[in-house]
C-alpha cells in the first residue's frame, strides 16, 4: 500500500537528453511520481559490440526517499508474436525466485513456454522473476548479460501483461487483452516476506533506494 500511496505505480518519465558520442548513443531519462520531490535518473548507453548491441543501464535516486522500492530495473516492450516462442535461458531456475524465496533455485540451462514462466495465482499478481540471468534466447532475440558494476547480473521476467495491469484487477478474466510481450530486466527486487500471515520482509531483503547498474548485449 505504501508504494501506491507514493505513486510508484504511475511514474512520469521525461527525456532529459539524447547525445551521440564516439562510443555510441547516450540517453538520460528522469522518472518521478506525480507531485513528488523524489525520483530517479536513468542513463541508457548504447554502443555496437561485435554482432550485437550493448546496453549499459545506470540508475541513481535523488530526493528524500522515505520508503522502499518494489523493484529497480527497466521494462522493454517486445512484439506479441514472440510470446508464442519457447524461452531458453542460462541463469537461475527452474521456477521463479526472489531474494528471500530462493532455496530451491539453482543455476543451470532451462527451457519453457512464456506462459509457463509464471504461476497462475488466485489473484493476478506479478510472477516469474528469475535473478542471476546469464543468457536468454527468445525466437530471433538473444540477450547476454555481462557481470559489471556494483549490481552484477540482472534478473528477468517475461509477461503478456504489465505489472500495472495485473495489480489493477482481482480476477484473471478481468485482465485486458494483451498488448504485446514485456521483458523486465531488474537489478534488484524487494523480498516477498510473509505479511499476509506473518512478518514483513526481513531487513536484509528490503530494497531501499540505491544506485544500481547492469549491462546486457542484444544479439
Amino acid at each position: 500500500m505504501r508504494w501506491l500511496e507514493r505513486g510508484l505505480d504511475r511514474l512520469q518519465h521525461r527525456v532529459l537528453s539524447v547525445e551521440r558520442t564516439d562510443q555510441g548513443l547516450v540517453q538520460r531519462v528522469r522518472s518521478m511520481p506525480a507531485h513528488s520531490a523524489q525520483g530517479i535518473e536513468t542513463t541508457f548507453a548504447w554502443r555496437l559490440d561485435g554482432d550485437g548491441l550493448r546496453l549499459h543501464t545506470d540508475i541513481r535516486p535523488f530526493g528524500p526517499w522515505d520508503c522502499t522500492w518494489p523493484r529497480v530495473g527497466a521494462r522493454i516492450g517486445l512484439p506479441g508474436a514472440l510470446a508464442d516462442e519457447r524461452v531458453r535461458w542460462f541463469g537461475t531456475g527452474p521456477a521463479e525466485s526472489y531474494s528471500d524465496s530462493a532455496e530451491a533455485a539453482y543455476v543451470g540451462r532451462f527451457e519453457a513456454a512464456v506462459d509457463e514462466l509464471g504461476v497462475a495465482y488466485g489473484r493476478p499478481q506479478e510472477t516469474g522473476h528469475r535473478p542471476g540471468l546469464r543468457a536468454l534466447d527468445l525466437g530471433p532475440l538473444r540477450l547476454r548479460a555481462v557481470a559489471s558494476g556494483s549490481t552484477g547480473l540482472p534478473g528477468f521476467q517475461l509477461d503478456r501483461h504489465t505489472a500495472q495491469e495485473r495489480t489493477g484487477v482481482a480476477h484473471a478474466h478481468e485482465l485486458p487483452p494483451s498488448r504485446g510481450l514485456w521483458l523486465y530486466l531488474d537489478a534488484a527486487q524487494h523480498g516477498l516476506g510473509s505479511r499476509a500471515c506473518g512478518p514483513d520482509v526481513l531487513p536484509r531483503h528490503a530494497l531501499w533506494p540505491r544506485a544500481v547498474s547492469w549491462t546486457v548485449v542484444l544479439e
